[in-house]
């Protein structure tokens, strides 16, 4: 089968430009580039093309605009460019495998230090999700407070990094097509979650992190 092509627009191509010039170090760290007008001549772009790509860019770090003086290629550019493909990822639904992997990776530790650290009012939000799952036994119900638990442990852990990796991959499955499968689950699965669940939130209430 032909794969269908995917329409980019023009300052999407100038981002991949700009940012191939920093990382093969055409564009050294450090580096000030040239006005507005003159890097739109360069590549051949309107003007205003060219100011919504940099707007993107220096959102991510990867420029760093002082006014009165210019636009420079940030010291931090390339770590900055990691976090940009990153997110670019995210927002891919092809990549939901390796999203469903990275969030096996992360919530194990998510929940060892949400079992060390979340407060006796935090636990009893947990308990009431799981009762609320219980009583309301539907497939669609179930997969919004599986989200929310899944979430709340993240937050309880408080492990801001890993907190918002976690709420970045959930809210990206919650996008994809994986989600429509999702909410349309069989009566096994939800069970089986459910347990989960109900297993989890025994060992944070006796504070069993192991």
């Amino acid at each position: 089968m032909i794969p269908k092509i995917k329409k980019v627009s023009l300052s999407m191509q100038l981002i991949e430009t700009m940012v191939e010039l920093i990382e093969n170090e055409t564009w050294a760290l450090g580096e000030k580039l040239p006005n507005e007008l003159e890097l739109a001549a360069s590549f051949n772009v309107s003007r205003n093309i060219m100011r919504e790509a940099m707007k993107i860019i220096e959102s991510f770090g990867i420029l760093d605009s002082k006014t009165g003086i210019g636009t420079y290629v940030s010291m931090n550019a390339l770590s900055n460019i990691h976090n940009m493909h990153f997110f670019s990822a995210l927002k891919n639904n092809t990549s939901v495998e390796k999203l469903l992997e990275t969030r096996l990776i992360i919530e194990p530790e998510l929940v060892y230090y949400a079992t060390l650290r979340a407060t006796d009012e935090e636990l009893k939000i947990l308990g009431n999700i799981i009762q609320s799952e219980i009583e309301k036994d539907n497939s669609p119900f179930f997969y919004t407070q599986d989200l929310e638990f899944h979430t709340l442990i993240g937050k309880y852990s408080r492990n801001e990094i890993l907190a918002n990796l976690l709420s970045s991959i959930l809210e990206q499955l919650t996008s994809s097509d994986y989600s429509s499968f999702n909410q349309h689950t069989d009566k096994t699965t939800i069970i089986t979650s459910r347990t989960d669940h109900t297993l989890i939130y025994d060992a944070m209430i006796k504070k069993d992190a192991l």
